[in-house]
């Protein structure tokens, strides 16, 4: 089975618990005003990456990791591949699964009544980024989303968030900066102003 992915990203520090493993995908069937990555609403762009080589690839570096993190574009929008590829995490490796969601866990029980999710996901952020609600918690977009765990099918509102006051900054084989992380208000601006006091021209993608 392929998956249609924007890019992988590691390490990562600010999108859940410990060092991770950052997985974008691509296309969103929400697409939410203000939301910090719309060149990941398409689904024409990214790849098609075959599901069980990406698991071997992860499983040679899994030492070097706590988790893996899943972001987007909208994972749900591709569920069978989201649920095939955890499943397989979940037995080639101890990585634990933080997933980011647009959904509400109430509309994702309604729209997988299969509930596998709960099963092979540790961690679900939920809910639609809103604008007028942005959070300055670099984990979580809105004050609106909520945190849950999910402990053999059984899901627990979580108070905490894992926050964290690192960026996640990775160079791609073709020289593209790619950041991590949801920005509090301004710091796109802050990091914009200093590369062009370096003479270099940041892009939104």
């Amino acid at each position: 089975m392929y998956w249609k992915l924007n890019r992988i990203q590691y390490p990562v520090y600010n999108l859940g618990p410990g060092t991770r493993i950052g997985i974008w995908v691509q296309g969103c069937s929400l697409q939410c005003k203000g939301c910090v990555s719309p060149s990941l609403w398409t689904s024409q762009n990214g790849k098609e990456i075959d599901i069980e080589y990406l698991v071997k690839q992860i499983s040679v570096v899994q030492d070097c990791f706590d988790g893996i993190t899943i972001s987007g574009g909208e994972p749900f929008d591709q569920y069978q591949a989201l649920i095939v590829f955890s499943a397989f995490i979940k037995k080639k490796t101890d990585l634990n699964i933080y997933s980011f969601s647009g959904y509400t866990l109430e509309e994702l029980t309604k729209k997988f009544p299969d509930q596998l999710f709960m099963t092979y996901l540790d961690y679900l952020l939920d809910g639609r980024y809103m604008q007028e609600k942005h959070s300055n918690r670099n984990a979580r977009g809105s004050i609106n989303q909520n945190l849950y765990k999910f402990v053999n099918g059984r899901f627990f509102l979580q108070k905490g968030f894992f926050t964290s006051k690192r960026w996640s900054i990775n160079v791609s084989k073709d020289n593209q900066v790619f950041m991590s992380g949801i920005p509090r208000k301004n710091d796109l601006n802050k990091i914009k102003y200093h590369f062009n006091k370096l003479g270099i021209e940041m892009v939104y993608v």
